[in-house]
């Protein structure tokens, strides 16, 4: 209960503190020029180069972050709570289609994340050797864990905040070429524009296609090799989606293809997953194909489009199934403390084999990502993102099953240390 108090009161005070500067006069001299990399999400293009994090600079006072850095190793992380409303106020409590924040009126511990890595540039083309360890705990982690990993919870929520260990894995730069990047291990999944990290989403509430399209995360060998400075290609061996232990005897494959522009301003992703997902079942495949447009139009503004196409074999019994969608963003930096974010989304689920329910399901999101210390040396690395979202669908999936659509009001804050 003192948790939910305090997560409430930290959103509530930065909101009303947030929107008293709004009319404060901010130079706009020291706003950085975009850099788009297919590595970076797009509203995060124009993102200054990151100095010593708040953990860092700690560790710093006490004589062990240079030793540290002599290493390459960095250890970081950050924390997120949050709260959403469903206008409807159902009985259940229950958001519909909803990842992270399916939750009506209860404040959460989303993300207590620490990390230790240590990266590798196989561009530098020499031996090299690094890796990472992440951990999370709260009340995202029962939503992604892999099989035969944590399995001792009873379910997603039970108890409310649990561990994870999102990624574990060792990256090996050998230096063939142009650099080749070998990594094995867990890791997240290559496909989809927006990711578990809270920081690296334009907002709180994630896509129906970050949620229902595509896998969380894999295990396996990953090799990555970019053929000169516009194009890199990567292809992977994995368990599948989502499993620390097989669920059967195959394997899935991924493929994918990058390319940006020589400005750093464009860039466009092909990628696919397949391979046997279900249970003692080596035959039905379950393939999804993801594509990814990035572009910066000015310093300011810029856009992105993910669309993924999916099908699996018997996912119904004797039935094929079928899912596929697309979400569009738009994201404005007016400052350096106000960014307004938009995203639009269809997505279909045919016979709902992802879902539960054979039905369309469309989204508009609207938001404002908010920098309220953003000069300040510690006070830059806390964002406060308030949201409002509709749902719509051609079937009464909300409040309960009797609406056809459901109106959320949200807001998180993240603080990287």
């Amino acid at each position: 209960m003192l948790w939910r108090t305090a997560t409430v009161a930290l959103a509530v005070a930065a909101s009303g503190f947030c929107a008293a500067l709004v009319h404060a006069e901010i130079s706009h001299s020291s706003l950085p020029q975009p850099e788009l990399r297919l590595d970076t999400p797009l509203y995060l293009a124009d993102a200054p180069a990151p100095d010593r994090r708040p953990l860092m600079a700690l560790l710093n006072e006490a004589g062990i972050a240079e030793p540290l850095e002599k290493l390459k190793i960095d250890i970081f992380g950050h924390i997120e709570g949050s709260y959403t409303y469903n206008f409807d106020r159902p009985d259940s409590g229950i958001n519909p289609i909803r990842v992270f924040d399916f939750e009506h009126d209860e404040p959460l511990l989303n993300q207590l994340n620490l990390t230790v890595e240590r990266a590798v540039d196989a561009s530098q083309r020499k031996w090299d050797i690094g890796g990472r360890m992440e951990w999370i705990y709260g009340a995202d982690a029962g939503l992604i864990h892999s099989f035969g990993l944590f399995d001792w919870y009873d379910g997603p929520r039970k108890p409310e905040n649990q561990w994870d260990l999102n990624q574990l894995y060792l990256d090996l730069a050998i230096p063939v070429g142009n650099g080749l990047l070998v990594r094995g291990g867990k890791w997240v999944t290559l496909l989809g524009y927006e990711t578990i990290n809270p920081a690296t989403n334009p907002f709180y509430s994630r896509s129906i296609l970050f949620g229902f399209a595509i896998p969380f995360t894999h295990t396996g060998i990953l090799l990555s090799y970019p053929l000169n400075d516009n194009w890199l290609i990567e292809g992977a061996i994995v368990r599948g989606w989502d499993q620390w232990e097989d669920v059967n005897d195959g394997v899935s494959f991924i493929g994918k293809v990058g390319w940006t522009s020589s400005d750093k301003k464009h860039g466009v992703i092909a990628q696919f997953i397949t391979g046997p997902e279900q249970p003692d079942n080596e035959s039905n495949y379950r393939t999804v194909f993801d594509f990814i447009f990035t572009t910066a139009v000015t310093d300011k503004l810029s856009f992105a489009v993910n669309a993924d196409i999916g099908f699996e074999d018997d996912a119904l019994g004797s039935r094929d199934a079928q899912w596929y969608g697309i979400a569009g963003y738009v994201s404005y930096v007016l400052n350096e403390m106000f960014t307004l974010n938009g995203r639009a989304e269809w997505f279909r689920d045919d016979d709902g084999a992802r879902t539960g329910v054979d039905a369309d399901y469309y989204e508009l999101t609207a938001g404002v990502s908010i920098r309220p210390f953003h000069g300040h040396k510690i006070g830059k690395h806390f964002v406060i993102r308030p949201e409002l979202r509709g749902d719509f669908s051609n079937e009464d999936v909300f409040d309960d099953g009797s609406s056809s659509s459901q109106f959320t009001a949200a807001v998180d804050a993240i603080f990287e240390f």
